[in-house]
């Protein structure tokens, strides 16, 4: 069982690579949309990584709902803990 800390840590590399942003300007409650400017190419590049990274299969229901960093944590967290 990975931690929320971890797996916060994980992400936010992982955006950071793909947004081109630093790390210390994203957190959790940041929008993925508007705080970080992800438009829906970087979003599926993010769940491909993800999904590389993790092993993950993210069903296309779940995404409507991430918004937030937090979000993304929150779901990562769950699939990865099912």
């Amino acid at each position: 069982m990975i931690n929320k800390e971890e797996l916060f840590g994980a992400i936010r590399s992982l955006i950071a690579k793909i947004v081109k942003l630093p790390e210390d300007k994203i957190f959790l409650n940041s929008d993925l949309f508007v705080d970080l400017g992800v438009d829906s190419i970087l979003g599926v590049e993010i769940f491909a990584a993800l999904d590389q990274q993790y092993n993950l299969d993210v069903p296309e229901a779940k995404l409507k709902d991430v918004h937030t960093v937090s979000d993304l944590v929150g779901l990562v967290g769950t699939l990865l803990n099912q």
